[in-house]
């Protein structure tokens, strides 16, 4: 059957095309995906900074709403996940919401955001390893091009290989955390407790704009807590999986991020938290783990966020992956994205593409137009592609809140205005609110032009979509129409009583 006769929704497989590896993914391996790509041990040591530059003392507030925006989310992608199960999961969401139109920009943003995250995480890795072996940081580049290589391997190897080790290094890296922040808590930190760190009382740059403007590394913490859904065709029984996958990510890490978030504020002081870019890792500055503890606690603290940086690289790695090999796959990108691996049933081809990309694109910035600023090569990389990389996905989680919104109402049975309408709506308030913050007042440096190059991409994907609405209608037709797991009755799992 030839691609332009595929009927809408069949789930087949055309000749060009080649499946996942269906069902090797166990309800564990879900959730270590989802933690995975949370990378809890590098977001609060490397984001914690950047949140604090106009959080302030109040950054534990910030970490808190951008928790609360993401719990709604993840309400939304439970319901959805609850009826179908699909790789590229908020493109084909997005396409069965808000139109097949809205799927394709869905995608489109979504896997340039996460293809961000992967010079983002990289070039922490390489900063970190050159840290960690006290040599020069102008090094950075060649361990990222050394991670970028096992980088390949790892995400090209069966999937439930890569997420065992995912898992172990994550468990391993909290605990290091958590060790030191019961450390701060029990010695009562630098001035003792403070409920002030989650009042918008001790920003720097003012109140609201203050919290929201730090909101968008916050959220960067978070992002990819949902992305077990990438994986729904892979994962066994995915309508049960996904949900419990989801649901203890975004639950582990709002009580982690807070708590860890809570425990550096206080451990510095409320007013003094602002002026350490690098709170957890001794750059210039005491470490707060080398404050409260010893030099061999804060060098493993460290490594663990080397660890972990790596290991959320891999997983955006293969996140974005799935999305192209989705988009691939039913026609609206080129059909080579939907080549999977003849022996590991991976999408080769498409991660192939984002590790060259990402390689080219931290070369591009970290010796060409970023080396003057935010204090460092390896650095200008990580938070311009952290910003750009997080403006195109809040876009787009925008878009699945609101799109929650008309999907239940047009399948659930009894709809409710407040689960199913005023829940999604909050964290869609919330999520344009740090979206808002994020570009205005115009952010400082480089990252001011990121607002810009997200606008131009979303605009170019509004250009292809046209065309393709023109010159490949059936193509357009299949967007969002192949599940893994589709079929029977539809599952009202968030319906009332």
């Amino acid at each position: 059957m030839s691609r332009e006769t595929a009927p809408v929704g069949s789930g087949t497989q055309t000749p060009g095309q080649q499946a996942l590896a269906s069902g090797s993914l166990r309800t564990i391996d879900a959730v270590a995906i989802s933690i995975s790509v949370l990378s809890p041990a590098m977001a609060m040591q490397l984001n914690t900074g950047g949140v604090a530059a106009t959080a302030g003392g109040s950054t534990p507030l910030a970490f808190l709403l951008g928790g609360i925006a993401c719990l709604t989310l993840g309400f939304v992608v439970i319901g959805f996940t609850r009826r179908m199960a699909a790789a590229g999961y908020a493109y084909t969401y997005v396409s069965r919401s808000l139109g097949r139109q809205g799927g394709f920009l869905a995608g489109w943003l979504y896997f340039f955001g996460f293809a961000c995250f992967v010079p983002m995480t990289m070039a922490g890795v390489g900063w970190l390893f050159a840290d960690v072996l006290g040599i020069s940081h102008n090094y950075w580049f060649l361990f990222f091009i050394v991670g970028m290589a096992l980088l390949i391997v790892l995400s090209v190897v069966r999937i439930s290989v890569t997420t065992k080790v995912q898992l172990l290094v994550g468990a391993v890296t909290v605990a290091v955390l958590l060790v030191v922040g019961f450390i701060i808590l029990g010695k009562g930190g630098a001035h003792g407790q403070s409920a002030g760190a989650f009042t918008f009382g001790h920003t720097v740059t003012g109140g609201f704009h203050g919290v929201f403007y730090g909101l968008i590394l916050g959220v960067t913490s978070y992002i990819g807590f949902e992305s077990a859904a990438d994986f729904g065709e892979e994962t066994a029984h995915p309508r049960r999986a996904v949900p419990i996958a989801v649901t203890a990510a975004v639950t582990f890490a709002i009580l982690f991020y807070v708590f860890i978030t809570y425990t550096t504020t206080i451990g510095y002081g409320v007013n003094a938290l602002a002026k350490n870019p690098a709170p957890w890792v001794n750059n210039g500055v005491a470490g707060v783990a080398l404050v409260y503890g010893n030099q061999a606690l804060a060098k493993l603290v460290e490594i663990g966020a080397m660890l972990s940086a790596f290991i959320v690289c891999v997983a955006c790695a293969t996140a974005g992956a799935r999305t192209l090999f989705a988009m691939g796959r039913e026609g609206v990108l080129p059909e080579w994205f939907a080549r999977t691996h003849p022996r590991y049933k991976t999408p080769v081809n498409a991660t192939l593409v984002i590790a060259v990309v990402a390689t080219a694109a931290a070369a591009l910035l970290g010796y060409g137009f970023g080396t003057a600023a935010l204090g460092g090569d390896a650095f200008t990389v990580y938070y311009f592609f952290a910003t750009l990389g997080t403006l195109a996905v809040i876009l787009v989680y925008i878009a699945l809140c609101l799109g929650g919104i008309a999907f239940f109402k047009r399948t659930s049975r009894r709809f409710n205005p407040l689960l199913h309408g005023l829940i999604p709506l909050i964290g869609a308030v919330i999520f344009g609110a740090a979206w808002y913050g994020s570009i205005y007042p115009v952010p400082p440096n480089i990252l001011k032009v990121t607002p810009y190059i997200t606008a131009a991409w979303f605009i170019v994907g509004i250009g292809v979509v046209v065309w393709l609405t023109a010159k490949r209608p059936r193509s357009v037709e299949r967007i969002g129409s192949i599940l893994g797991e589709e079929g029977g009755t539809m599952v009202e799992a968030l319906d009332t009583a």
